[in-house]
C-alpha cells in the first residue's frame, strides 16, 4: 500500500441499554458545546451516559503496588534553551550522558515529559534522552499561532535543531499526537528525515481521520446515536472544560486512555498528568487534529520504523498502526511491528518493558546511522 489508505469502515453498534444520570462531567459537556434539545440531545445524553456508566462500573484491577519505573528520574534534567520558527519557547529537558546513543521523544495530547519517565529511568544511564512539552502542556506556553499539525512538526524540526549534533542522529519516538509530530515532521521536512533521525518509533498513533475512528463509545447504544457518535467525539475533544483529578476520574481515565486491567499504579500515574493539561490547551489541540491528515509523512519516513499498539487502545485503534506498519512494510522500513495484548493508549507506560526492548533493538541495529 502505498497510497493514503481510504476512509477505514466504521464499527456497527447494536442493542438498547437503559439510561442513568451518573455524568455530571460529560453532561457538562454536552450543555458547554451546545447541544440542543429534542431527538439530537437524547442521542447525545444516551451516549454520553453509556460512556461514564462503562468507565464507573469496570471492575476495579488488582493492585499491585506502586511500579517503581515511573518514578522521578534520579538524575537532574538539563534544560535546554529552544525557541520554536515563531519565537516561542519550548521546555526540552535531557537526562544521561552527552555522549550516549541519543533519543529524543515527544509525548501525546493532555501528556508532558513525564510520560517519559519509564524510558528516562530504564535507558538514561547510558543514553541521552530528551523530552519536551509539546505547546501549552507542561512547561511550554501555548503561544499565539494557530494550532496545526504542521505546527507540531515545525516545534519538532526545532528541537531537532538544536539537541542532535552535527554529526550524530537520533531515534525518534513519539506517541499519539508526538507521533503525529513526528508525521508532520516527515511530511513536511523530507529533507531532515535521513539527517536527524537514526531510527523512528511510533506508539499508539494515527496519520489519517482520528475523530472518524475513535473507539470510546460503548458498544450496544441504539441505531438512531449512531449518526450522533462523531460529533460527541469532537464535543468532548474541544470543549475546554476542565478534568479535575477526583476520586471518580481515575475511572474515566483508565476507560478512555489505558485497559480495564491496567495497574493501579499506572492509572493513577496517567490520570494525575492528564488533569494538569490545560482545558484550553487540550480543546485547541482537539480541534487541531480534527482532520487529521499527515499520511504523506508515513510515506516520507525512508528509515527503520517501529510501530507499536495496544489491541485495546480506544483513541488510536489498532487499524491506524495495522495502515502505518503495512505501508512501511511495503517500502522496505519497518522496522518492527509490535501489538500489545490487553493494552491501551498508554502502551509505553502500561507495558513500558515490552515496549522498552524494541528501543534497545533499535539502537543495537541501528549503530551504523548513530553517526554521519
Amino acid at each position: 500500500m502505498t497510497d493514503r489508505p481510504s476512509r477505514f469502515e466504521h464499527t456497527q453498534r447494536e442493542v438498547n441499554p437503559p439510561m442513568s444520570s451518573s455524568s455530571k462531567a460529560l453532561t457538562g459537556l454536552a450543555v458547554a458545546g451546545g447541544v440542543g434539545v429534542g431527538a439530537a440531545g437524547i442521542g447525545v445524553g444516551t451516549i454520553l451516559t453509556a460512556l461514564v456508566r462503562s468507565a464507573l462500573t469496570a471492575a476495579p484491577p488488582v493492585d499491585d503496588g506502586p511500579d517503581h519505573l515511573l518514578d522521578r528520574p534520579r538524575a537532574t534534567p538539563e534544560r535546554i534553551a529552544v525557541r520554536a520558527a515563531d519565537g516561542n519557547p519550548i521546555n526540552v529537558l535531557a537526562y544521561g550522558p552527552a555522549d550516549g546513543d541519543l533519543i529524543v521523544a515527544a509525548h501525546g495530547w493532555t501528556c508532558n515529559t513525564r510520560h517519559w519517565w519509564a524510558q528516562i529511568n530504564d535507558f538514561a544511564d547510558t543514553c541521552r534522552v530528551v523530552v519536551y512539552d509539546q505547546r501549552g502542556h507542561g512547561e511550554t506556553p501555548l503561544g499565539k499561532t494557530k494550532l496545526s499539525t504542521d505546527l507540531l512538526g515545525s516545534d519538532l524540526q526545532s528541537v531537532l535543531q538544536a539537541v542532535v549534533p552535527p554529526d550524530r542522529r537520533a531515534i525518534i519516538a513519539g506517541h499519539s499526537m508526538g507521533g503525529m509530530s513526528v508525521l508532520a515532521w516527515a511530511a513536511n521536512h523530507p529533507s531532515s528525515v535521513d539527517r536527524f533521525a537514526r531510527g523512528v518509533v511510533l506508539t499508539s498513533t494515527a496519520a489519517v481521520e482520528i475523530m472518524q475512528n475513535l473507539a470510546v463509545i460503548p458498544e450496544g447504544l441504539p441505531r438512531f446515536t449512531r449518526p450522533l457518535e462523531y460529533a460527541v467525539g469532537r464535543m468532548i475533544a474541544t470543549t475546554p472544560l476542565p478534568l479535575p483529578h477526583t476520586t471518580v476520574s481515575p475511572k474515566m481515565a483508565q476507560y478512555i486512555a489505558l485497559n480495564t486491567q491496567a495497574r493501579p499504579a499506572h492509572v493513577e500515574f496517567c490520570d494525575r498528568m492528564i488533569s494538569e493539561c490545560p482545558a484550553v490547551a487540550r480543546a485547541r489541540w482537539g480541534a487541531a487534529m480534527l482532520d487529521l491528515d499527515v499520511w504523506q509523512g508515513v510515506l516520507n519516513l525512508t528509515v527503520p520504523t517501529a510501530v507499536v499498539v495496544g489491541t485495546d487502545d480506544r483513541l488510536t485503534p489498532r487499524k491506524h498502526s495495522d495502515a502505518i506498519a503495512a505501508t512501511l512494510e511495503e517500502a522496505g522500513h519497518l522496522h518492527e511491528y509490535l501489538v500489545l495484548p490487553h493494552t491501551g493508549h498508554m502502551s509505553n507506560i502500561e507495558e513500558h518493558d515490552a515496549y522498552n526492548r524494541p528501543l534497545t533493538e533499535m539502537l543495537e541495529k541501528t549503530t551504523h546511522r548513530a553517526h554521519i
